[in-house]
């Protein structure tokens, strides 16, 4: 059964958006008293039945919520400079919310080859992404801000910023515990400068690589999701 999101929900009641009522309504046909399945965006899972089918604003009676659905041991914060083609910032955006990620900043380099994101069509994107994977958490997307100032701004357990000089075992490694935050840089096609490394390293960032080859910034970020949900998937 489709899963739908809506911000508009309690513990009784559910009004779904005019979009979302209109494919419930108009494509699936569907009517009152039949059962409907939404998620929050807040980590929160519902059943429910409709219980007045209209197709700009259908409403829905709430039978159960699951909350903490899918809950993760960890929160994630990517901070990725957007690669000059939108599609694959899109593409990043989709599957790293298919992986597991709690927020998103754009950072602008000094190499950076793009400065904006749309905003309203990355959100879509991203709800898209949140019911197509089953879960009730959708991330967080952060207005773009110039790396220094995130640099002043963001603090988590653990900081980390992936770049191509790195030498040696220096992959993501830590011992999993409950409610660690991390926060991973990734940078432009043209990396990170010598200059805003040693930023994040006066900022207490540690440094890593995320694998052998050199990769896309949006293959790095998803690779730098997949890593640390394998860490918390294998922790004893």
């Amino acid at each position: 059964m489709p899963v739908f999101y809506t911000s508009q929900i309690d513990h009784k009641q559910a009004i779904l958006s005019e979009e979302e009522s209109r494919h419930i309504i108009k494509v699936l046909r569907m009517t009152g008293g039949d059962p409907l399945e939404m998620v929050d965006g807040k980590g929160n899972y519902y059943t429910g039945i409709i219980s007045h089918p209209d197709p700009k604003a259908c409403q829905v009676r709430i039978n159960d919520v699951i909350t903490g659905y899918l809950h993760r041991d960890y929160y994630l914060h990517i901070a990725i400079a957007p690669p000059k083609s939108s599609e694959r910032f899109e593409w990043f955006l989709e599957k790293a919310t298919e992986i597991g990620v709690d927020e998103i900043s754009p950072i602008i380099c000094v190499r950076s080859e793009r400065d904006r994101i749309r905003h309203d069509r990355s959100q879509k994107i991203l709800i898209a992404a949140m019911k197509q994977s089953g879960r009730a958490l959708l991330p967080r997307l952060n207005r773009e801000i110039p790396l220094s100032d995130f640099l002043d701004r963001s603090a988590a357990d653990f900081e980390l910023i992936a770049h191509c000089d790195t030498t040696g075992d220096q992959h993501i490694t830590a011992k999993p515990h409950i409610d660690q935050s991390w926060i991973i840089m990734i940078g432009p096609e043209g990396d990170f400068t010598p200059d805003e490394i040693e930023a994040a390293k006066k900022n207490a960032y540690r440094e890593i690589n995320l694998g052998e080859a050199v990769y896309r910034t949006e293959t790095a970020g998803i690779m730098a999701c997949h890593a640390i949900s394998l860490l918390y998937q294998n922790k004893s």
